[in-house]
């Protein structure tokens, strides 16, 4: 199998520090599609669930 973080290593050139942008750059992109999708879904279609990442909860902050 491939080794996934030598595969985004070699997208930006062995940069690391270009990586780790890259990298947080998605994540805050995936925590906003949870936040809209949490506030689309509404408090009564899942009786309350709520998004929840490590130490937040999305929405919240």
């Amino acid at each position: 199998p491939m080794d996934e973080a030598v595969a985004i290593l070699e997208m930006h050139d062995g940069n690391a520090l270009e990586a780790i942008r890259t990298l947080l750059a998605e994540r805050d992109a995936v925590e906003e599609k949870l936040r809209f999708a949490s506030i689309a879904m509404g408090h009564g279609f899942a009786r309350g669930w709520r998004t929840r990442l490590p130490g937040k909860f999305i929405g919240e902050g």
